[in-house]
């Protein structure tokens, strides 16, 4: 009969767990909220018409609609000027508010700040308001003149906005349509266009905050006057370069989109690797055994053997001894009398006068001791007080009195004996890897594997999603949100698998699934009452035995309430370690090495521009 009584079904657990994540995360949309508090104002629409006139001059009627909440002073507008460029017959007005404007101009840049209120007097900012903001100006030396065609190349809507806009509606006026080619970069904010009459007539969709919008196009000369004296002249053909800018910029864009939903299949196809990695390394053997508990030990391993390969913490690497290894074998050491309980009252529920310590019995022969036991009894003479071993300071010290370790205020005791924890933690795990869980000894029990490569594609996993996360997220080409969000699966994946147990994707030998199998279901007994009931233990020495092996299992609470139960005051009164636990003793240990843990691990004009090159743009806000 083979092992499937046994099973723990951690693996499927975990797995199973895993998936249900990634299921709920890919069904879930990302969901970003702001709250500006009482304060905010936004901008619904924009009406933008260029006029482009014979001379090469462009007209600019610009209505700019804002919805306000709470109490503005105004807004602004900052027009970008290139090289030759103008602004002029500049004029401003407001529908919805009384207002007042000041131009301030200074390098390439045409500041327009505009003041609004609610008064005729002008005293009173607005509150709670929509208002329309009408800028009209005459732009020259922004069409470019070629030899072949002149070129209109206009930012309608630029980066510099501090809000987005929900719709642009952009009216380009010229003689005819005839033999005119046009582009609107990106294309991707274009909702509408086509031609009326003479009119290019565009409305976009919503433009988010920090990303522009343009109009370019080539214009038959016919329609324009033979010495345009407001346009630049270029002594050049334009068309070809145009034509040739936009196609590069078109063909960017169509391997930005292609790559965008070839990352996010790939991504998606990717978080499945976990699960191939454990159906390939992480299957556990069949074994022949069928027990369903074991009531006596099943190895005669050091409890801080068995804590490293079977302890019952899932997060612990197989074979790596942790807190609860170094705890039950302190508890070892006074069960075979290497340290001596002192200070325990006779009854229970009786206060004793101090607190609990312990005494190193220095005549007892050591020759049976292993190196890491030595480690630990080194460690707690450094807390000797006359020979006496006071837990409590251990845990003041170990803990710097409620101090951090790094913290000034702790004492030069305390971090002194915080270094001596890290010390003999370090030299106790080494020394029980070199007696018992060297390199080969574990290649018999675990097959590390599967974990390996579970953690390489976790690390180049987590590292992929990042940079594609961040490069989807700045990117407003609408494939990118699917990058985006396959970037998030790929990367919560990778994290799950970062942090996934060794013994998921790793795999047991079959001596390692038998070993682990009996010390769990020997956990099981100890722990089960009715069991316990059923089979008692046949002495008070094999209960302290078994809450040794039950602290290295993490589970030595458990075990302490079965014998509650199961054995009368007395004879409870009569074993040392239960008393050291129902004192305090392990709670007060278990305090102390733990804060040492937490201490140790603390720390242009010459040629055609490119895209988004042309005039206008900018952008403003309010204030």
């Amino acid at each position: 009969m083979h092992c499937s009584n046994v099973f723990r079904g951690d693996k499927k657990y975990y797995i199973s767990l895993m998936l249900l994540f990634l299921f709920m995360l890919s069904s879930l949309p990302c969901i970003f909220a702001q709250n500006d508090g009482d304060r905010s104002y936004s901008i619904p629409y924009a009406n933008i018409d260029l006029y482009v006139g014979e001379n090469g001059n462009l007209h600019v009627i610009e209505k700019i609609h804002y919805s306000f909440t709470g109490t503005y002073h105004g807004v602004y507008r900052n027009i970008p000027i290139k090289s030759g460029q103008n602004i002029e017959n500049l004029k401003i007005s407001t529908n919805g508010a009384y207002s007042s404007y000041q131009v301030n101009k200074t390098g390439n840049m045409e500041s327009l700040k505009i003041f609004v209120y609610s008064d005729s007097q002008k005293t009173v900012p607005i509150a709670d308001k929509d208002v329309d903001v009408f800028i009209e100006y005459d732009f020259t030396n922004v069409i470019k003149i070629y030899n072949d065609i002149a070129e209109l190349q206009y930012k309608l809507w630029g980066e510099g906005w501090n809000v987005s806009v929900g719709q642009v509606n952009a009216n380009i006026h010229l003689k005819s349509n005839n033999g005119i080619q046009y582009w609107l970069n990106p294309p991707y904010f274009t909702k509408n266009d086509g031609w009326q009459n003479g009119t290019l007539k565009i409305e976009t969709e919503k433009i988010p905050s920090g990303k522009y919008f343009e109009v370019r196009m080539a214009i038959p000369k016919d329609q324009f006057a033979a010495n345009p004296t407001n346009g630049v002249i270029i002594n050049q053909d334009g068309l070809s370069q145009i034509e040739k800018i936009q196609n590069e910029y078109q063909n960017q864009l169509n391997f930005k989109t292609g790559l965008y939903y070839l990352l996010a299949v790939l991504f998606l196809l990717a978080c499945f690797i976990p699960l191939l990695i454990y159906l390939g390394f992480g299957k556990e053997p069949k074994i022949d055994y069928s027990a369903e508990y074991e009531r006596d030990l099943p190895t005669d391993d050091p409890p801080a053997v068995v804590n490293a390969i079977a302890g019952e913490k899932l997060e612990k690497e197989v074979g790596k001894p942790d807190m609860d290894g170094f705890r039950a074998t302190i508890m070892d050491l006074i069960n075979r009398k290497y340290l001596v309980l002192s200070d325990i009252p006779a009854k229970l529920q009786e206060d004793g006068d101090h607190s609990l310590s312990l005494k190193i019995d220095r005549d007892k022969n050591g020759d049976e001791l292993r190196n890491f036991e030595i480690d630990v009894i080194d460690f707690l003479s450094h807390f000797e007080e006359e020979g006496v071993i006071y837990l409590d300071r251990i845990k003041d010290e170990l803990k710097g009195k409620d101090k951090s370790f790094f913290n000034t205020e702790g004492t030069l005791e305390d971090q002194i004996a915080v270094l001596q924890f890290i010390e003999s933690y370090k030299l106790w795990k080494k020394d029980l890897k070199n007696e018992f869980l060297d390199d080969e000894t574990m290649k018999k029990i675990f097959i590390k594997k599967g974990d390996t490569y579970l953690k390489i594609f976790a690390g180049v996993g987590l590292i992929v999603a990042i940079v594609t996360f961040f490069a989807a997220a700045i990117d407003p080409l609408p494939a990118a949100n699917y990058a985006l969000i396959s970037s998030v699966i790929l990367g919560s994946a990778a994290m799950t698998s970062l942090i996934m147990p060794q013994k998921i994707a790793g795999q047991w030998t079959t001596y390692g699934e038998e070993y682990d199998a009996k010390w769990h279901n020997f956990a099981k007994y100890i722990q089960d009452f009715s069991l316990i009931k059923e089979y008692p233990p046949e002495s008070i020495k094999i209960w302290d035995k078994y809450l040794v092996y039950a602290t290295a299992l993490g589970i030595a609470d458990n075990v302490r309430k079965s014998m509650e139960m199961a054995l009368p005051e007395d004879k409870l009164a009569r074993s040392d370690l239960y008393m050291f636990h129902y004192y305090g003793g392990y709670t007060v240990l278990s305090a102390g090495l733990a804060a040492g843990m937490k201490a140790s691990m603390s720390g242009g004009a010459g040629g055609a521009g490119g895209i988004g090159g042309g005039a206008g743009g900018g952008g403003g806000g309010a204030f």
